[in-house]
């Protein structure tokens, strides 16, 4: 399958699997939130984490980390080359693209926990009705 082709939908659950950090097993309500977390992701216009790709030195993206069976932390993955900047460069950025996502996804009224801005946001859920 193209990633690049087909509707948010159908590359929301392309990526899905792809996107958790480590190759963790998702739940089925992981997964159902992974997917609408992951096509509010691409309509922002971010790419999504990809573990093949990763392999492959290429990391950049919106990576998902299953928590307890139901929530996903979603946090951003930057660049390999980033890590030649200076560690607080890289802090400052790394939680900027946390609060970047945060917003996002509480745009698109997902419930988020509460905890700082700069901490990637940890999705308990999904309070919008509908798409």
């Amino acid at each position: 399958m193209d990633p690049r082709g087909g509707d948010r939908e159908q590359q929301a659950r392309y990526f899905a699997p792809r996107a958790v950090l480590d190759g963790a097993a998702l739940t089925d309500a992981q997964e159902q939130l992974a997917w609408a977390v992951l096509e509010v992701v691409l309509l922002a216009g971010l790419p999504p984490y990809d573990i093949e790709a990763a392999a492959d030195g290429q990391e950049t993206g919106v990576a998902l980390v299953p928590e307890s069976r139901r929530r996903l932390r979603v946090q951003w993955q930057q660049a390999p080359q980033a890590r030649c900047l200076p560690s607080e460069l890289c802090d400052v950025q790394q939680a900027a693209m946390n609060q970047a996502l945060r917003a996002i996804l509480s745009a698109h009224r997902f419930q988020i926990a509460d905890a700082p801005l700069g901490e990637a946001p940890l999705v308990l859920g999904l309070t919008r009705s509908g798409r």
